[in-house]
This record gives structure tokens, C-alpha cells and sequence, in this order.
């Protein structure tokens, strides 16, 4: 058997023999000990082992021929190597017997101890057992009990060795986090001063009552954090940093994205450990840690990270100097976690949504795959990815789902008369359009009633379509169903209505219908590519189409074509670009039924294999809000 080996063992896995009817003290060389002697040694060994595997050293100590030595060394290892847990396996003879002589009996042991954040560490060794003067078999201790390299005069320590953390890459392999070095700035709590809340608020743009509060609350030798800056931003800063009271900085190396908003919300920071991130940032993570905090970094954190590695020294106890290595692992360097993104793509996302002046998220996906090709949310640092769990009506880009549903049923036409009256009341209910629609000409057709966003063109056939009718559609066009990314989204949620009102209200997306950008992006895909599909961020995963087949050809080009007159000679005009053609609808959806000025503003579209979703929180409209946006993404990718 090895010295020395790596297995995953169960926290108290006990394997002992059922029997010890080997040699015993008393007895000439080869001689069988009496039966009672031989019970009670392997009794007490036994009896050692399964304190030592439960961690109860007091009780260990208790079961030896020395029982302060024992405890505190068995104390002080399980310290310093921070075991967490301890099982073993006899050895010994075929029969897993102890050899006995006049000395004891002699029970080899493989130990294994679980070193946290290093993982698990296991040995030989022998425990010896023997009769004491009361009648009662104790084990005989010695240091070399727990490890046969200890002695009086020897100890055990630990070091821990962390692999660089891998990088997350785009579809072509270039690197969307790169590992770089940041400065924790914080304060030594005893040495604060009143004048260091001050300064740090100038310099920092901190709350100055939060930090006292933790300060307050900490020893005086403690470490308070306060920010942790990247070398670039720090850098300007130092000097004045460093005249402040109390004053404490430090290096480390943590993975960073271009700038800190770039991609911020779907790829994620990491950060020091907290409980709930390192619950789940698996078996070898430390509270001391650097993990991932949110997005791909959190959900792929082990991936990332890798496995540390790590050492048991035997040391000097006198002076701790090392003597040598009785085990080492080497780290395990994380695999890198290649995306669908596009470093360019969100790139151009991550300039147009950080021009914005209110919150916004624009997704852009590969029409005829469903990957993601970019995700982003701003202006400024959002940690909140809007983009794919946003949860809001879709508004009047919603008409691309009822349309469809008025268009295969054969309701409506593409050049078939439409009227657009400024209201029209459904069941009671009075639906209007929005405020700056102009009045469409005598000879309008269905097609410019879309171009134009009319709703009531929309809402005046909501009798003459079912109740399921806009989920059935929905469903078809992918909204609503099951996606694994990764990291959380939502899909969108379109209820069966419960009235015609209720209807009336799903067609222009409003009442209950909710969805996020990433799920309008997907409804714009569809209608690009004709067949709509799961969304896939992660390489590797499947390409899945949704479960209801592509559109009818006759249905996808019919939608095309209002898409394209939407920006040739409607709302969308803004994005009437030379080159390729852009198709797209806006949307402007209420979110509030006691003040219908409170509103979200929409834009979907496609240009080529590209389709894209923009939300603007609050915005007036798709056309003033949200188009902006659009253009300057799509001329930064021209």
C-alpha cells in the first residue's frame, strides 16, 4: 500500500475487522493470544479510531495510555491542517489482524484526513494497543500515533496554492476576462481616526456612516475593507490614499472583464467569499477565497477556478522551520469556459447601451442557431442582467405574435383594407393609440396599420380569435418555453386569456403578458430565420429548434415584409440604414394602469443572421428611445 495516495472518502467510513485473533502480549513469537485479550485490543483500537473519524479528539485523548499529550496534539493538527473530516481503513494481515508481541498489539491504519480547501490527505500508520495496569486496553500513544514521521519535537503545517483563474472566451476563442491585478483598499480598525470617513467619502465616493458602523463593529486589529479598485483606477489615487488614517492596501490577482461594466451583468465579477458563494463554489473553496460572485463567473466557478493544491510539511516545532514535504499536490488549473458571445458584437452592445441615459439592455442573438452573441446593460456598472431576466410587457412589438395569429387564420392581409380609429372599445373596455400617431390615409392596408404600431387595427379583431390563441402563437414563436444557459433567463409569459379584454390587451402586449429582452430577441429570430430555437450561450450545448416546427413559409414572409415596411415607412425609420437591410418593430408598453405616462420603450429587429431586442426602462417610445440605441449598435458593426 502507498505512503501516501488521493481518494474521495466518506466523511466516517469504518471498516474494521469483526475479529483480532493474532498474537497478544504474553504469548511466545507466533503463540495465539487468549480470546478476551485479543477482543478487548481490537475493542480499544476500535474504539480510537471511531473518535478520531467523528472529530472527537477529546474522547481519542481519553482512550490513550496519555491523555493531555494526546489531546493537545491532536488539537493542534486538526488545526493547522484544518481537517474537516477523518475516516480510515485497517490493515494488517489477509484478515486485517494485529501483529502482537510484548509490546501490544499492532494495528496498521490507513488514515485519510479531508484538508479543507485542499481536499483529501492519506497515509500509513500503526496503532499500538496494550493492557494497563487497571485491567483496561488503552492505546499506547506516541506523536508517530497520528503520523510516523512525528516526534516530540516535530509538527504539522499546511500550505494552500491556488491555480490562476481561466478565462471565459467568446465563440472564436479570444478572451473575454483576463486575470489582472486590483488593490483592496481597507482600514485597520484601531488605527481610524475621525478624519478617515471623511477623506475616504471624498476620495471614494463611499457612505462614510456605513464604514464607521463596520469599524465600530471590528477588533482593533482587523482589516475593514472598503474597495476593492483596479490598477488603473487606484493608481491616480495612491498617494492621497496613503496619507489617509488608518489607511491599509494590498495586491491580489482577481479576473476582470475589459472595464467594470463591460459585460458586467451576464459574465459576471467575482469577489471575496460570502456564504452563499461559497456554498456554491464546491468541495475545495475557502472562506478566504477569491470566487465567483455572479453571472458565468458564479455559475461556472468551479470550472474557473480549478482545484488548488497544496502541501503537508513537517516542521521544526521550535523554530517552524520546514524539514520536509510529506505530501503535495500541484494545482489543477481551471478550464476556460467557452460562450456563444462575440467579442465584437458585444463590444458594439456594450458603446450603444453605455451612450444611453436610462437603464437599458440589448441582446443580440445568431437567427439561424439561437447563440448569444451579446448581452449587455447600462449605462454605467449594472449587476443586474436585465437582459435576460427582465420581466416586462413587450408592448406593441408584441404584434408581431398577434399578427401572426391574425394572419395565418386568415383574419387579416398584408394589402387587405385596415381602419386605425384613434379608439376603439372592446367589451367596455376603450383601447387607444399612442399619442403621436398620425391618422392613416383612406387606403391603408393592414401592413401600414403595423408600420405605423396602430393598436386599435390590432384590438378590433379580438373576437374573432380564441382565448389560447395568442399563447398557442406565442409558444410557437419560442416564448415561454424551457432554456438551460447557464445562468438564470426568463422566456416569457403569456397566459391564456381570461376575457376578450384580457385578449384584446395580450395582442398589443399588455395586461398579463410579460417577456424579456432575450425572449424578444428570439420572436425577431424567428421570424429571420423562419424556425425558432432555443437560445445557447455556453459552446457545446445542443442547438435545439423550438418544439413546434419552423413558421409556414407563406406566415414568416409575411411578417418579414410588415417588419421591413415598419422601418421603410414607419416607426422604425431611424434604422432605414444604407447596406443591409434592417427590419424591426417598436413597442411602447404601460406598466402602470393608474398613470398610463409611466412606460418602457421597445425595439426588435434583424439585419442578415443578426437579431436583436433593445428595452429602455421607462422610455417614452421605441421610436425616440430605443431606436437610437439600435442605430448606434448597428453602425458600430458596419
Amino acid at each position: 500500500m502507498s505512503a501516501v495516495r488521493r481518494l474521495a472518502v466518506a466523511a466516517a467510513t469504518l471498516m474494521l475487522s469483526a475479529a483480532c485473533t493474532s498474537g497478544a502480549p504474553g504469548g511466545g513469537a507466533g503463540d495465539p493470544p487468549p480470546e478476551d485479550s485479543a477482543s478487548a485490543a481490537t475493542e480499544a483500537t476500535d474504539e480510537f479510531l471511531t473518535a478520531l473519524a467523528a472529530g472527537d479528539t477529546t474522547t481519542a485523548a481519553a482512550l490513550t495510555d496519555r491523555r493531555a499529550p494526546a489531546r493537545q496534539l491532536l488539537d493542534q493538527v486538526t488545526e493547522a491542517l484544518a481537517i474537516t473530516a477523518t475516516s480510515y481503513q485497517l490493515g494488517g494481515d489477509p484478515r486485517g489482524d494485529p501483529q502482537c508481541d510484548d509490546a501490544g498489539c499492532h494495528q496498521p491504519v490507513e488514515l485519510t484526513h479531508e484538508l479543507a480547501g485542499i481536499g483529501p490527505w492519506t497515509y500509513d500508520t500503526t496503532v499500538t494497543t496494550r493492557e494497563s495496569g487497571d485491567g483496561e486496553w488503552r492505546v499506547r500513544w506516541r506523536p508517530s500515533t497520528f503520523h510516523p514521521a512525528l516526534t516530540g519535537a516535530t509538527t504539522l503545517t499546511r500550505e494552500r496554492e491556488l491555480p490562476l483563474r481561466a478565462p471565459i472566451l467568446d465563440r472564436e476563442g479570444r478572451r473575454l476576462t483576463r486575470n489582472g491585478q486590483v488593490r483592496r483598499v481597507g482600514v485597520v480598525a484601531g488605527k481610524v481616526e475621525p478624519s478617515t470617513y471623511a477623506d475616504l467619502a471624498r476620495l471614494l465616493d463611499i457612505d462614510p456612516g456605513a464604514l464607521r458602523s463596520s469599524v465600530e463593529a471590528a477588533s482593533p486589529a482587523w482589516f475593514v475593507p472598503v474597495i476593492t479598485l483596479r490598477e488603473a483606477d487606484y493608481r491616480p489615487l495612491s498617494r492621497r490614499l496613503l496619507r489617509v488614517p488608518g489607511i491599509s492596501v494590498d495586491s491580489d490577482v482577481w479576473s476582470l472583464t475589459p472595464s467594470p461594466s463591460w459585460g458586467r451583468a451576464l459574465l459576471g465579477t467575482v469577489g471575496p467569499a460570502t456564504e452563499e458563494t461559497l456554498a456554491a463554489a464546491g468541495p475545495y473553496a475557502s472562506a478566504t477565497d477569491v470566487v465567483g460572485a455572479s453571472g458565468l463567473q458564479l455559475a461556472f466557478e468551479e470550472q474557473l477556478a480549478g482545484v488548488p493544491g497544496g502541501r503537508v510539511v513537517l516542521a521544526d516545532a521550535e523554530s517552524g522551520a520546514d524539514l520536509r514535504t510529506l505530501v503535495r499536490s500541484r494545482p489543477q488549473p481551471g478550464e476556460p469556459l467557452r460562450t456563444t458571445l462575440d467579442h465584437d458584437v458585444q463590444g458594439a452592445a456594450e458603446r450603444a447601451v453605455g451612450a444611453a441615459s436610462k437603464l437599458t439592455a440589448l441582446v443580440a442573438v445568431e437567427a439561424s442557431t439561437g447563440n448569444v452573441l451579446a448581452s449587455a446593460v447600462g449605462p454605467g456598472i449594472q449587476s443586474y442582467n436585465t437582459a435576460f431576466v427582465g420581466q416586462y410587457p413587450p408592448g406593441s412589438t408584441f404584434k408581431v405574435v398577434s399578427s401572426a395569429v391574425l394572419l395565418e387564420a386568415g383574419i387579416v392581409g398584408l394589402t387587405e383594407p385596415a381602419s386605425c380609429p384613434e379608439t376603439f372599445t372592446v367589451d367596455g373596455k376603450s383601447f387607444k393609440n399612442y399619442d403621436d400617431l398620425e391618422p392613416l390615409p383612406d387606403d391603408a392596408a393592414f401592413v401600414d396599420a403595423f408600420a405605423a404600431s396602430c393598436n386599435t387595427a390590432v384590438v378590433s379583431h379580438a373576437k374573432e380569435i380564441s382565448d389560447q390563441a395568442m399563447q398557442q402563437m406565442a409558444t410557437r414563436m419560442g416564448l415561454g418555453g424551457e432554456w438551460s444557459l447557464g445562468v438564470a433567463s426568463f422566456s416569457g409569459d403569456v397566459p391564456v386569456a381570461e376575457s376578450v379584454v384580457d385578449r384584446a390587451a395580450s395582442m398589443i402586449g399588455q395586461g398579463r403578458v410579460l417577456t424579456s429582452p432575450l425572449a424578444m430577441a428570439m420572436v425577431a429570430a424567428a421570424v429571420d430565420s423562419g424556425t425558432p430555437r432555443v437560445p445557447r450561450l455556453v459552446e457545446g450545448e445542443p442547438v435545439e429548434a423550438a418544439a413546434l416546427g419552423p413558421l409556414p413559409d407563406a406566415l414568416a414572409g409575411d411578417l418579414r415584409a410588415m417588419m421591413r415596411a415598419t422601418v421603410t415607412r414607419g416607426t422604425a425609420s431611424a434604422l432605414d440604414l444604407p447596406g443591409e437591410p434592417v427590419f424591426a418593430k417598436t413597442g411602447t408598453a404601460e406598466y402602470d394602469s393608474d398613470d398610463p405616462s409611466k412606460t418602457h420603450a421597445w425595439m426588435i429587429g434583424f439585419r442578415g443572421d443578426l437579431a436583436f431586442a433593445v428595452l429602455v426602462d421607462n422610455g417614452s417610445s421605441g421610436s425616440e428611445d430605443a431606436a437610437p440605441v439600435l442605430r448606434d449598435f448597428l453602425q458600430r458593426l458596419s
